[in-house]
C-alpha cells in the first residue's frame, strides 16, 4: 500500500481527480497520521474533493476529526457538501458514544 507521505504529497496536485483519490486511499488506511494533511483540504476548491475529506474523516475517527468536521460544517456554503458533513458527523458521535 502507498505510503502516507507519498500520498500527501498528492493533495497538492492541480488535477482534482488526483488530489481525490489521494483522499480516497488515505481515508481507505484509516491512519490517524493523515488527518493533519487531510484538515487544509477541507477547504479544496472542488466540492467532490472536499467530500472525499469528509468520508475519510469518518473512516479515520476520533475526536480530532469530529472537531474539525465540526468547524466544517460552521464554515462550508455549498449544501450538498454540508450534508456528508452532517451524516459523518452523526456515524462518528454514534461510534464515540458506543465505545467503552
Amino acid at each position: 500500500m502507498k505510503d502516507i507521505a507519498e500520498l500527501t504529497k498528492k493533495l497538492g496536485d492541480k488535477d482534482s481527480s488526483i488530489r481525490r483519490s489521494a483522499v480516497e486511499v488515505l481515508g481507505l488506511m484509516r491512519d490517524e497520521r493523515a488527518v493533519d494533511s487531510l484538515i487544509p483540504v477541507l477547504k479544496d476548491r472542488n466540492r467532490f474533493v472536499r467530500q472525499e475529506v469528509i468520508l475519510a474523516l469518518g473512516k479515520i475517527g476520533g475526536s480530532r476529526s469530529i472537531e474539525y468536521l465540526t468547524e466544517a460544517l460552521n464554515t462550508e456554503n455549498d449544501e450538498f457538501v454540508k450534508d456528508f458533513i452532517v451524516k459523518a458527523l452523526e456515524k462518528l458521535q454514534d461510534k464515540e458514544s458506543a465505545s467503552p
